[in-house]
């Protein structure tokens, strides 16, 4: 059981840097809010999963809380870019 949550995190950090490449290449500023969403979740997701690999319960803690920050900080972002129309920032 092991063995597979380990790939699954090491595939999971080669997807963030797929991820990654698109919000820095990103054609618009909704492309890289998108891409940045992505990432955090799939680090939420690796958080929980390392929590179970090494069976500590508090990571689980720390992924909520990282959840949360996330979500605030797309809500932030989201009105940042409706205020500015949605336009290109380089």
């Amino acid at each position: 059981m092991n063995k597979i949550l380990v790939f699954s995190v090491i595939f999971l950090s080669i997807t963030i840097l797929a991820c990654l490449y698109r919000a820095v290449k990103g054609p618009t500023s909704a492309d890289r809010l998108i891409a940045i969403n992505v990432i955090s979740t799939k680090t939420i997701i690796i958080i929980t999963m390392v929590s179970f690999i090494i069976k500590e319960t508090y990571f689980v803690d720390v992924a909520l809380v990282y959840a949360l920050i996330s979500f605030i900080a797309s809500i932030v972002i989201a009105n940042y870019i409706e205020s500015s129309g949605g336009k290109k920032h380089d």
